[in-house]
């Protein structure tokens, strides 16, 4: 005789019976996940982003910040690094669909929370796509040599850093 693994869960009965032993089979499905969570690399515990790459990657190694956690901040002097991981955090949230609670700040604080990047990148492409639809009028024999050095300004998908 062999026996398998068949992958269901098994819980004892919550109804009282006459056997302690009874034991009740459940199918065990996998409980619905919000947008944004993810299990932890080190130990499947459920994480999610703080909106700041570097802080998640310094978070013990599990890639954002555990369920049922907290986080505290603590500042020397006049800087408001806490304030801005708040802000990248709510705004972390909000792109993902979750409900984000506010007490105690206006509507300006909801105005300076930072927006995605893709957002920006699509209003300047758009921004930059009317300018070349716009004709050179002065110079209407130049139009067709095009601008001279365009993309020395674009390095592609690299990041660039103003230093």
């Amino acid at each position: 005789m062999s026996f398998r693994k068949r992958n269901i869960g098994v819980q004892r009965s919550p109804v009282a019976s006459s056997s302690a032993d009874a034991l009740v089979e459940t199918n065990a499905a996998p409980a619905p996940t919000a947008s944004g969570i993810r299990p932890s690399p080190l130990t499947g515990q459920p994480t999610t982003s703080t909106g700041a790459y570097s802080l998640d990657s310094l978070l013990g190694g599990h890639a954002g910040l555990a369920l049922g956690s907290s986080l505290l901040v603590e500042e020397s002097g006049t800087t408001d690094f806490a304030g801005a991981l708040l802000r990248y955090y709510a705004a972390e949230g909000i792109i993902q669909s979750h409900t984000v609670h506010l007490v105690g700040a206006g509507e300006q604080w909801i105005k300076d929370l930072p927006g995605l990047v893709g957002d920006a990148e699509a209003a300047e492409a758009q921004k930059q796509a009317k300018s070349d639809e716009k004709k050179m009028k002065i110079a209407w024999r130049y139009e067709r040599l095009g601008q001279v050095d365009a993309d020395r300004g674009s390095r592609g998908e690299q990041p660039y850093i103003d230093t």
